[in-house]
Parts: structure tokens; C-alpha cells; sequence
């Protein structure tokens, strides 16, 4: 079996701020925290407390990942130890591949949230980590343990959300939750996030992991799915519509050029989703469309169905604060 082995993380931490301000940062965001009772307790009495998301490689990291990853690289700023997790194990139980494909996969996707983690000023603060670095003997041991209190209806519910449906019944689908939940267990984890299709897995983890003997997450769920470039589904690569991390300026321009944006149109705008669930959330200044600096979304959001901004001033703003963030 080939195993990746991934850098030292840079230890070094951040000057730690308080609950308040960490839950305020976060909810520059549309989230879900279960619970802010227990992350205040978290923040306020755990010494460098660690957070972290699972990502499956498979080829495109997309902002659609990024916004679910968001709350790990705000929580890196405020102090937090940050794991991204390569789940080269998972992606295999979920036919993304075989075992060398999808770690060039992780690679390549280590590499492009790196490049942001360098822009947001966290660069080597970030652990990345593969599955197959401690998804060992002993962790199955361990799975067959919470086997034994999670029953399969439970797990079978949690895959339904995140699974391919070429994999929804396979054997496969029970075992892949019950990773993720042993997962947060094992690497320690205080604070486990992602996208709101991960809900279920993370009740599982809050309800479970103290039955083994490991402490109970919290969680944060990013409630917003992003829409494609075609304006008609979630983004996904599945769905060829998405904007990538990989992305050229060349092939950035030419994918929001084809981005559907009818004047005054809100609810279905992947541009302004984009701005509500990522670009807002990661800056503290305004930005600009055409002669109009924009403080908010809400603001944007009111100039854009009184049609006072244009779609040619939207598609250029975006292109432009799009390349700051990945290129």
C-alpha cells in the first residue's frame, strides 16, 4: 500500500483572542455551531485547540471547498491547530479511484489551499495529513468498537447526504461515516468542520466518540452550498460547473463570462452567493463594482435588484476578487 508522508506543521501559534471574537468572525459566514456554549469553553480553557475538515481528492478543489473550509483557516488565525485532513482512505471506500491517483489527487490539492493559506497569512500553519498516516491497525480496532454503538440505519442516514449514488449501497457507505466520526477522535479534534452535508456525521461524533473515551467535538456547519456556473445546481465537479483553485486568469475569465447573471435577479446568482458565502466573509474592506464602493452583502445585494450595478460591473468585479483569493 503506498502511504504519503506530509511535512511538519510550523507549531507556532497565533496570540489567542477571545470566544466572542472567534464566534463573530465566524459567523461573517451563514453557520451553524453546535454549540457556541462549547466553543466559549473551548476557546476560553483548551491551550491551542485543534480544528479540522476532511477533504476526498479527487482531482478539483473547488471555492465550493473553500467556503466549507473557511471556518478551519479562520480558526488557524485566532490560534487554533489546523489539520486539513487528505482523506486518501475514504476517497477509495467512495470509487474516487485507486490509492495512487487519488494521493497525486491530495497533492495537488495540499498545494493550491496552501497558496491561499499564504495569502491569508497562515502559510505553514496548516498540518496536512493523509489517512493512510494513522489509519493503521489499531484505528480499525477501533472502528469495530464504534461499530458496536452506532447501528447502521445511523450510518447509512449520514451517507446518504455526502455519498456518490454509485457507492449509496454498497458496504462502503456505512463504513465511511464511522472513519469520519473515528477521525475526529483520533486526531484529537475540538472542533470539527464543514459543509452542512456533514451534519449527520457530526451528530454521530458528538453523540458517540465520548462512549470510546474521546472528547465531544463541536461543530460548524457552513449552511450555504455554492451554485455552479450554470446557475441550475450545486457546485460540483460532478457537474462540470465549478470554479477551481487551479484556475489561470485566462480560464478564470472565460468561466464568468459563461456564468449565468440576469440583471436584478437574485435567487438564482452563483456570483452573488459566491460574494455572500466566501468573498464578504474573507475581507474586512469594502469592494468595488463599477463607481460603487460596497460595504456588504446586503448592500450589494439591494444595488444588484435595483439593477444600479450591471452584470459586465459584477463579472469583472468578481473575476478580479476571485484571482486575489486564488491566484
Amino acid at each position: 500500500m503506498l502511504i504519503y508522508k506530509t511535512k511538519p506543521v510550523d507549531t507556532g501559534c497565533f496570540e489567542k483572542v477571545n470566544a466572542q471574537e472567534v464566534i463573530s468572525d465566524l459567523r461573517k459566514q451563514e453557520v451553524e455551531i453546535l454549540t457556541e456554549e462549547r466553543l466559549t469553553k473551548v476557546v476560553n480553557e483548551i491551550p491551542n485547540p485543534r480544528t479540522y475538515i476532511g477533504h476526498e481528492p479527487s482531482g478539483a478543489f473547488s471555492i465550493g471547498n473553500l467556503t466549507a473550509s473557511l471556518p478551519v483557516l479562520k480558526l488557524a488565525k485566532h490560534g487554533f491547530h489546523a489539520i486539513i485532513l487528505l482523506a486518501d482512505l475514504h476517497a477509495l471506500a467512495n470509487d474516487k479511484g485507486n490509492l495512487s491517483e487519488i494521493q497525486e489527487f491530495a497533492r495537488k490539492d495540499r498545494d493550491m489551499f496552501e497558496r491561499v493559506a499564504q495569502k491569508m497569512g497562515i502559510g505553514g500553519k496548516i498540518e496536512y495529513k493523509f489517512g493512510t498516516e494513522f489509519e493503521d491497525q489499531n484505528y480499525f480496532i477501533q472502528m469495530l468498537r464504534l461499530a458496536k454503538v452506532i447501528n447502521f440505519t445511523e450510518a447509512e442516514k449520514s451517507m446518504d447526504e455526502i455519498s456518490r449514488k454509485s457507492v449509496a449501497r454498497m458496504t462502503s457507505s456505512a463504513i465511511y461515516p464511522l472513519m469520519q466520526v473515528l477521525d475526529i477522535g483520533v486526531l484529537g479534534v475540538n472542533v470539527a468542520v464543514g459543509s452542512i452535508d456533514q451534519r449527520k456525521v457530526h451528530v454521530l461524533a458528538i453523540e458517540n466518540l465520548k462512549k470510546l473515551g474521546f472528547a465531544t467535538p463541536v461543530a460548524v456547519h457552513n449552511r450555504v452550498l455554492l451554485q455552479g456556473i450554470d446557475g441550475k445546481r450545486k457546485m460540483s465537479k460532478s457537474f462540470g460547473n465549478t470554479i477551481d483553485l487551479d484556475e489561470t486568469l485566462d480560464s478564470l475569465e472565460k468561466k464568468i463570462r459563461k456564468t449565468y447573471c440576469s440583471p436584478g435577479e437574485v435567487e438564482i446568482n452563483p456570483i452573488l452567493g459566491w460574494y455572500k458565502a466566501l468573498l464578504f466573509p474573507l475581507s474586512n474592506l469594502p469592494f468595488r463594482f463599477g463607481d460603487k464602493e460596497v460595504k456588504n452583502y446586503v448592500e450589494l445585494e439591494s444595488l444588484w435588484r435595483k439593477k444600479q450595478i450591471t452584470p459586465q460591473e459584477l463579472k469583472g468585479a468578481v473575476v478580479r476578487d476571485l484571482a486575489n483569493v486564488i491566484l
